[in-house]
């Protein structure tokens, strides 16, 4: 079993080293904290948090040990190619073609069918998600259009409508809530890590520069004031992108807070 420990100033700390340093989702691993952190009075007593990692996604648990998943996840950020399911399946092979000389090899036209076929079947829960979502909003009354696209192990849901707002919510609320629908839609067929992200008329890309710049103006308090700053609820990938767009300030940190769907991010100064 894939089981690796951190430490912290407190949990969520370790928890969010662990997820960079392991490149994985909170939803890919099982959290077992060890120790919970002090914070001692006047830097005194003080003792660091403990947890333990281990990996529960299925695709990921195909890795020997915790530093071959590691190495992976680098070979592949250095190819400046994503890790996908076809790459996963071709290793599979390869290693069977070094262990095993007799006739059972498969050939190059089996694989190749193979990997068409996982795509023709991944195309279709693609589309029957998309559908889905579609009617869902079709329920209430909104006139909305939409395709996919399948990256990677990610499916993206583009949509059109007039009635955009009303898709979105306050805050993207109403988007993420359906994105959170058909995610759990979708992983009734297929195996493995795979995400959905819906957008439409391009919010996604508007919410994220908003976010990157909250982020910044937040670090900005934060070391004005020597305070953390504690931001709302918000979903994982959001709070991803407010992690990066301030983890090159200097003296700044972050990290979350609060169990889903209310996990939050603090800001605060080192």
């Amino acid at each position: 079993m894939l089981k690796s420990r951190y430490e912290g100033q407190s949990v969520e700390q370790a928890l969010q080293q662990g997820l960079e340093d392991l490149n994985v989702q909170e939803q890919q691993v099982r959290i077992d904290v060890i120790k919970e952190g002090k914070k001692g009075i006047f830097g005194f007593m003080k003792q660091d948090a403990h947890i333990e990692l281990t990996i529960i996604d299925p695709e990921l648990k195909q890795f020997e040990s915790i530093e071959a998943l590691k190495c992976r996840h680098q070979q592949h950020e250095e190819a400046d190619e994503p890790i996908s399911d076809e790459t996963h399946h071709e290793e599979a092979i390869i290693i069977e073609e070094n262990n095993n000389d007799q006739n059972d090899i498969q050939s190059e036209e089996d694989i190749r069918e193979h990997n068409n076929q996982k795509k023709d079947s991944l195309n279709e829960v693609a589309q029957d998600t998309l559908t889905y979502v579609l009617n869902i909003i079709r329920e209430m009354n909104i006139d909305v259009d939409g395709s996919y696209e399948i990256k990677s192990n990610t499916i993206y849901i583009n949509m059109t409508s007039n009635n955009a707002a009303y898709i979105i919510g306050k805050r993207g609320q109403i988007l993420n809530a359906l994105q959170t629908v058909g995610q759990n839609y979708m992983h009734q067929f297929v195996k493995g890590y795979y995400a959905l992200i819906l957008d439409i008329e391009s919010y996604r890309e508007k919410r994220k520069e908003t976010l990157e710049q909250l982020a910044i103006n937040m670090a900005k308090k934060a070391t004005q004031t020597k305070k953390p700053v504690k931001l709302e609820p918000m979903p994982n990938f959001e709070r991803k992108i407010m992690h990066q767009a301030v983890s090159k300030i200097e003296n700044i940190e972050t990290y979350s807070e609060g169990r889903e769907p209310h996990r939050y991010l603090v800001i605060k100064n080192k």
